[in-house]
């Protein structure tokens, strides 16, 4: 796989070991590797093997084994004596390779700094090569009272079970992520100042700094967030660029640290709010606070001509309030302005720059988000145009990059050989080379936004060229949850079911109730205030698929009120006790699965549309509690007391964790869903035989069958579900083919359909990681799959792909 980034950080370590610091970003260098080997430094914890040294397609690397197979270790573990001051870094990155990730359900990081540990989780995206895998700090979660992340003394490597069966994973060069300098040329500066004074501060303060480093990193630009509590004008020297995304105060000294940071040629963008320190440095005066006088009154940002090269012409940014700064006279000038919702000027300035850098003059909202990226990018890159190479460098390294090759080049020869090839996608494949030849030009000539541009050019043609030439799945259950009763934003159920039958999908899984409201004329449940204004969604979708010849399945999510809810059907619920509560007594607006009457109303509302319409199935979700947590209601007390034979005197201790009566406790939790699903099997046949009875459900059986009650191999076992849709949510074509290899193994003789979370993961998840996961499930024999979500840009960009290939009618 190849990495993301073209250069290396600037330090390389295992356990000590250290090289020297990388030259500047636009000379490209690799750091040689260093890996430490000796076996005597990696202390494996009580049922893990010793490390061992290996050789693995030519690198030197440990390999860890994972003894699973006929033990009861629940992990294997190593710690490994560091001595790691992470402070200035964005994380830890290190390289992987597992050979068979079945038996891993996922991996940990763990750094110990003082009393305390960080942790984080990680899964390789694939088996059988060297993967690049980095952690980041700001995505730590704390154990104890650690230290700080200048004092980690130990790291430790777990491989958590998953089946029983052996397997093993190396591992190497394992280096500090995200140093200053090198090619890290952005600090974003986090307000933790103002966080830790104003808890209703702290969640801005996280969004904003997030939002900018997520922006930035996404783009391929060197990132890493600081804190203000801990800088100084050496602690930014590094950088090239230092950005403040919401900092409505700074702590004592650090307006001149920045003062001196830009003093010595350093670049600022500051967004909302300027301390005055710095005012006069970035050419800005006044600063008053200007509310929008009525919606749509600060719509989008259009850039002044020729001030911002490579950015868009406007930028949708719906803003309620600024700053409104002014440029002084001979020092700053107007970068950009806003525009109103009709397109005219508001009259009020909305980017401000001189030579020492930026000011916007509210905080950079997450919508428009591909002109907002863009927007951010002119600007860093207008102040320092080693960002932009950054950028422009990653955008054609990334040409092809989720296709799996190693180069372009090999991408190109990968998607002539494939057989099958619809050669139809040559003229898309020639479109692609001559994109990326014409990026590598401008960017030899230093014309970094069209070099960006002409880059992504290219990756669109060519992932378009390798959808095309896939050949067909032999997988006939091809579908698509769709979360909205009333299918895609802007076209109606008939073209949305028309768009998948032109793409050879054949069923739809369209989210038509809850536990309070059906998107029907329902006698059960109340009906949802859209029917009104927007018809029986239903029966609008079933006519859709008649038509086009797809199958329907109409999904319901048990027990969960939903967003549709009326109010005073909430209110009565609470009234007869049939809402959940956690352990502590806090209210949960799901029903509760031990009271009676909920649970005849859950088979009552998924039987009525079974009686009512001549859908093709009925398909349960949130068949399950909402964690280990839920629930400790008053009636959950006093009915499993009776189920018991006597009452709980110390409750909830008593069915906790430890507690005498836990292990009857989840058995009697999981009674409450199983009698739930195998009613409606027996009900739902009874009312239209032949119907076909199916169940969205958590990946992990052996422990989701604990935590949430869900024994969704025991419904599989009993013939009460016709096929099994594991949410397998995961950019990891790795961890997802070790789900599916457990799953089906659960699932016996009854079809198992996995999830794939496009829409649920992250930007990451295009066509290709589609193809690759339905790949898998053919290689399993699965029967089918099923993709969530079905949405606008589903519908205009990943179903096209799909169907010019992997799922292309016959």
């Amino acid at each position: 796989m190849r990495p993301f980034r073209l250069t290396a950080v600037a330090l390389v370590l295992l356990a000590g070991c250290a090289t020297p610091v990388a030259p500047p970003v636009t000379k490209r260098p690799e750091a040689p590797p260093c890996v430490v080997v000796a076996k005597a430094r990696w202390q494996p914890m009580k049922g893990s093997p010793p490390a061992e040294v290996v050789t693995a397609d030519g690198r030197e690397a440990v390999r860890l084994g994972c003894p699973f197979a006929g033990t009861a270790i629940e992990r294997a573990s190593w710690d490994v004596p560091v001595t790691l001051d992470l402070t200035p870094a964005r994380g830890l990155r290190f390289e992987v390779r597992c050979d068979d990730l079945a038996p891993v359900s996922h991996f940990s990081l763990y750094l110990r700094s003082g009393s305390g540990w960080y942790s984080t989780t990680f899964h390789p995206e694939s088996t059988g090569r060297w993967e690049t895998v980095v952690v980041e700090r700001d995505g730590a979660r704390k154990e104890g009272e650690p230290a700080g992340w200048g004092s980690i003394d130990m790291l430790r490597f777990s491989a958590w079970r998953a089946k029983d069966a052996d397997t093993s994973f190396c591992l190497g060069d394992v280096r500090p992520d995200g140093l200053p300098g090198g090619d890290t040329l952005v600090a974003v500066l986090r307000a933790d100042s103002v966080a830790k004074a104003d808890e209703g501060e702290a969640k801005s303060v996280a969004q904003f700094t997030d939002g900018m480093a997520a922006a930035f990193r996404e783009a391929g630009a060197g990132c890493t967030v600081v804190s203000d509590l801990d800088i100084a004008a050496d602690r930014l020297a590094p950088f090239r660029l230092v950005v403040l995304p919401y900092n409505p105060k700074l702590p004592e000294g650090a307006e001149e640290a920045l003062a001196r940071f830009a003093a010595h040629g350093g670049k600022l963008m500051a967004f909302y709010s300027v301390p005055a320190r710095l005012r006069p440095l970035l050419g800005i005066e006044g600063g008053a606070h200007v509310k929008a006088e009525r919606d749509g009154q600060f719509a989008a940002i259009r850039p002044v001509r020729g001030a911002l090269d490579g950015a868009p012409k406007t930028t949708g940014q719906k803003s309620w309030n600024i700053h409104s700064f002014k440029p002084v006279a001979g020092a700053g000038r107007v970068v950009a302005e806003w525009l109103d919702d009709r397109g005219k000027p508001a009259g009020h300035a909305a980017i401000l720059g001189s030579t020492n850098g930026l000011v916007m003059t509210h905080v950079l909202l997450p919508d428009d988000p591909a002109n907002k990226r863009r927007l951010l990018l002119a600007m860093a890159g207008s102040l320092a145009p080693q960002v932009w190479r950054q950028v422009a460098e990653a955008a054609i390294a990334g040409v092809g990059g989720e296709l799996g090759y190693d180069t372009f080049e090999k991408a190109v020869e990968g998607i002539r050989s494939l057989r099958g090839a619809d050669w139809s996608g040559r003229r898309t494949l020639s479109a692609a080379r001559s994109e990326h030849a014409a990026a590598l030009r401008a960017l030899s000539r230093g014309r970094f936004a069209d070099a960006t541009d002409r880059a992504a050019r290219a990756d669109r043609s060519i992932v378009e060229a390798f959808c095309a030439a896939q050949p067909r799945t032999p997988l006939t259950f091809r579908a698509f949850w769709c979360h909205d009763a009333y299918g895609v934003a802007g076209i109606r159920w008939d073209e949305a079911i028309r768009r998948l039958k032109a793409n050879g999908f054949t069923a739809i899984v369209p989210n038509m109730l809850w536990g309070g409201s059906a998107f029907f004329p329902s006698d059960v449940l109340p009906v949802a205030a859209k029917v009104a204004e927007r018809g029986d969604a239903v029966a609008e979708c079933l006519a859709a698929c008649r038509k086009y010849g797809i199958e329907m399945h109409v999904w319901k999510v048990n027990w969960n009120l939903g967003y549709s809810v009326p109010k005073e059907y909430v209110e009565r619920m609470r009234a007869e006790g049939r809402l959940q509560r956690s352990s502590t007594g806090v209210e949960e607006p799901w029903l509760c699965p031990s009271h009676p009457a909920n649970r005849q109303l859950e088979i009552d509302s998924m039987v009525e549309v079974a009686r009512k319409y001549p859908v093709d199935g009925i398909h349960f979700d949130y068949i399950r509690y909402p964690d280990h947590d839920h629930c400790f209601c008053d009636g959950c007390r006093e009915r499993f007391g009776k189920a018991a034979g006597a009452p709980v005197a110390n409750w909830p201790a008593d069915v906790q964790r430890g507690g005498p009566l836990h292990a009857k406790w989840l058995d009697w939790r999981r009674s409450n869903i199983d009698a739930v699903v195998g009613a409606v099997h027996r009900e739902a046949r009874a009312a239209r035989p032949g119907i076909r009875i199916s169940a969205a459900v958590f990946r992990e059986w052996a422990t989701d069958r604990d935590s949430v009650g869900q024994d969704w191999k025991l419904w599989c076992d009993n013939g009460w579900l016709d096929f099994v849709c594991p949410m397998n949510y995961t950019p990891s074509s790795g961890r997802f083919e070790g789900m599916v290899s457990r799953q089906v193994e659960w699932s016996g003789k009854v079809p198992c359909y996995p999830g794939i979370g496009v829409s649920a993961s992250s930007s990451r998840f295009g066509a290709p990681r589609a193809i690759e996961q339905i790949r898998i499930a053919e290689r399993f024999d699965t029967g089918g799959f099923i993709i969530f979500n079905y949405g606008a840009n589903e519908s205009s960009v990943l179903l096209p792909h799909l169907g010019r290939g992997i799922t292309r009618p016959e």
